[in-house]
Parts: structure tokens; C-alpha cells; sequence
């Protein structure tokens, strides 16, 4: 059987040269003057390709993408996009949001067929591997891992179909005992698989690009909870969302969070942005400008999981942080550990003479939060005060917490 190829192009003579040229070396073609109907004809006919131009009125080729990877019917479609030079299109976007090839107007034939040659080929391959992996996994019976085959195309139906969920980890003041904030943690009950374990599914989202899809969705749904517990007359609390290295070099990363805190009427000081170590150091110019615009939103920076990145103590007076987390490694028994004990007696020191704000994470012992209280650490998240929680949970969590004498 040919294979079937779906091409979106707004200009005609390009349109109808395309689809005589793929239908004369047998492909089966169909056509589309816009997105609109691109996107109708991809969901009806389930296509092998697409090949998609760029710039078009209404509805572009970004758009087409986005939902093209967000359906769970086309989201393993290869796309090829068209530009025009004179367009100058962001290539790096194209590619972040699964674009599979990029071919440059004016194109010639052996171009255009040895770009949809190669990209069937490698969709055969990924289907046979999954295939093989199937098998495989029926012979041997965030209980076989989960194939990265599978995974890869299953990260776009999860987001559309509400497969990932926000947990709450609570962030306590371990002088007062008050709780301040929480930080939310993806986690991802997939229909097919159960539970995923977030170290397994958001290293394929980083490597795929599907991050920053999935970075937009948390800091919306995130922002929109922390709104919604105070509209529920609940005391204000800060919400922590961390950034991916991708979702940070976003050109429009200001502007994106910007219009989230618009949408959900979340006051900016209630949103806290956790970056780690290793994605600040890599181009410091830049980094403190982006860390700047963000400030300017009045929202708070948090430098994540300090001491085992990249960064030198150094390099904390130059970044505007207002937040600093000690990790974990170095809190576990910080109280019995001399090692661990004299790091973190000097980054807490550390951090407030540079007036930034201290969170141990990963605190699961009564003897560890007396160390960091008796050495001033300002506030602690770990099991000892409560696992991560669904928002209901944390809810009635932060109505204990805010009332003790209140039975839930």
C-alpha cells in the first residue's frame, strides 16, 4: 500500500506542484490550503507525513505542530515544515515542539523526497523496535520499565487527557512552625502504565523537548491551585515551580509567565521560580538578564538543589536570588554527619549574609530539624512534616497547619 502524505501549503501553485510531484512517485497526497483544514484532514485520514508550511493567515505552521503533537490520534505523525528564506524562522522552536525536518524554499525535488524517504524510514524503525519491545515485554510477564518508544508518544497523549496530576510538598517555618508554601511536583498516573516514576518520564521530556510543554502546563495548573485555596479563604501561601533548562532559554519565558499570572489573578510574590545550578552557569550574561526580567515581575528566584551543580559560592553574589535550597544530600543526617553538619552551617551562614532565604529540603528526622533550627535555617520540607499531597490533601493539610485544634 503507498504511503499517504498530507501536505498544508496556503500558496496554490506551490500546493498543487508538491502534490503532483509526491502523487508521480507514488505517494497518495492529500491537500490543504490552511491550517484549519490541515488539521482536519490529518485527524481523518491519520496520514504517515505531513509536510507543512510555515507562514500561513489564521492558523500557522507552529500552531498546526502544537496541536498536531498534542492530539492523541496524530501525535507520532512526522511533520516536515517549509519556510521561506526571507521568513527567518526559529528553527530551535520548530524542533522544541517536535518538528521533524525544516526544508528551505526554494527546495528542488530530490530535496523534498530524500526528506520524506528518510523520515518514513525512521518512523518504520521506531515502529518495529516497538514492536519487538512489545514482544519482548509479553515473554518476561513518579512490571517491565516503561520503552522509551512508547513513552515518547504517550508524554503528548498524557497532557491531553489529564494523565499528569500536581503534587504538594509543604514548606514549613522552623521557627514558627507556619506554614509558608509548597512546592508542586509533576506526577504523571498514566491509564496504560499506572504510575510513572518522575525520574523516568521527565528525563524523556527534557531530551524530547515535550519540557516546555510540560513546564507551561505546571506553572499554569500550579498558579491556578494556589489561587483557588485563597479564593477558598485559606491564608496566602507561596507556590514553587521549577524551570527546565529549556523552558529558562525561552525566548518568551517572561512573557509566558507573565500572562499566567494574568490569567489565574495569582499575586506574582506568591509564585517562586526554582532553577538549578547547572543552567545558570553556562552563559552568565544572559542568565542575569533573564533572572532580572523575572524579578521584574516580582515573582521570587529560588537557586535549586545548591552544592551539587556547578555554580561556586561565588557566583551567588551576582545572580538575584532570593531563595537558596540546601540539598538533600547534605541534610541527611546533618545532625551526626561532620561533613554534612559544617556545610550546611556554613551555607546557611552564607546565604544570610547575602539576605537570601534558607529551605532544607528532604528533612525526615526530628534530630535533623532541631540541627537546622539551632543553626537558623528558615524553613524546611521533608517527610517528617508530610510526603508531597493532591491538592485536596493539601488543602485540609494547610487547614490543620493553620488551626491544630481542627480535626480532619
Amino acid at each position: 500500500m503507498s504511503k499517504t502524505i498530507l501536505v498544508i501549503e496556503d500558496e496554490v501553485h506551490i500546493r498543487e506542484l508538491i502534490t503532483e510531484l509526491l502523487e508521480d512517485v507514488g505517494f497518495q497526497v492529500f491537500s490543504a490550503g490552511n491550517g484549519s483544514m490541515g488539521l482536519y484532514l490529518a485527524t481523518e485520514h491519520l496520514p504517515d507525513l505531513i509536510v507543512c508550511d510555515i507562514m500561513m493567515p489564521e492558523i500557522d505552521g507552529y500552531e498546526v505542530l502544537r496541536r498536531i503533537r498534542q492530539s492523541l490520534r496524530t501525535a507520532a505523525i512526522p511533520l516536515i515544515f517549509l519556510t521561506a528564506k526571507t521568513s527567518r524562522p526559529d528553527f530551535r522552536k520548530g524542533m522544541v515542539m517536535g518538528a521533524d525536518d525544516y526544508i528551505t524554499k526554494p527546495f528542488t525535488c530530490d530535496e523534498l523526497i530524500e526528506s520524506i524517504h528518510t523520515r518514513l524510514a525512521k518512523q518504520v524503525l521506531v515502529q518495529q523496535t516497538c514492536n519487538i519491545r512489545a514482544q519482548l515485554s509479553q515473554l518476561h510477564g513518579n512490571s517491565p520499565p516503561l520503552q522509551r518508544s512508547i513513552q515518547e508518544s504517550h508524554l503528548y497523549y498524557a497532557l491531553e487527557y489529564s494523565e499528569f496530576e500536581l503534587y504538594y510538598q509543604p514548606q514549613v517555618n522552623i521557627q514558627t512552625g507556619t506554614l509558608v508554601g509548597a512546592e508542586a511536583l509533576v506526577r504523571w498516573r498514566s491509564r496504560q502504565f499506572g504510575m510513572v516514576d518522575p525520574a523516568e518520564f521527565i528525563t524523556l521530556a527534557e531530551e524530547t523537548g515535550f519540557i516546555v510543554l510540560l513546564d507551561q502546563w505546571v506553572i499554569q495548573t500550579a498558579c491556578a491551585q494556589a489561587k483557588a485555596w485563597q479564593d477558598a479563604g485559606l491564608p496566602p501561601l507561596r507556590i514553587a515551580v521549577n524551570l527546565s533548562s529549556l523552558q529558562f532559554n525561552h525566548p518568551y519565558l517572561t512573557e509566558r509567565i507573565a500572562q499566567v499570572l494574568r490569567k489565574t489573578g495569582l499575586p506574582p510574590h506568591c509564585l517562586d521560580i526554582e532553577l538549578t545550578e547547572s543552567m545558570l552557569v553556562q552563559n552568565v550574561d544572559e542568565t542575569i538578564r533573564r533572572l532580572q526580567e523575572l524579578k521584574e515581575l516580582s515573582i521570587q528566584i529560588a537557586i535549586d538543589d545548591f552544592g551539587t551543580g556547578y555554580a561556586s559560592l561565588g557566583y551567588l553574589q551576582h545572580f538575584p536570588f532570593d531563595i537558596l535550597k540546601l540539598d538533600q544530600c547534605f541534610v541527611r543526617g546533618v545532625n551526626t554527619n561532620p561533613t554534612n553538619a559544617a556545610i550546611a552551617t556554613a551555607v546557611i551562614k552564607m546565604a544570610h549574609d547575602l539576605n537570601l532565604t534558607v529551605i532544607a529540603e528532604g528533612v525526615e528526622t526530628e534530630a535533623e530539624r532541631q540541627f537546622l533550627m539551632s543553626h537558623q535555617c528558615d524553613v524546611i520540607q521533608g517527610f517528617l512534616m508530610s510526603h508531597p499531597l493532591s491538592a485536596k490533601d493539601f488543602a485540609a493539610f494547610q487547614v490543620m497547619m493553620s488551626n491544630p485544634s481542627v480535626s480532619i
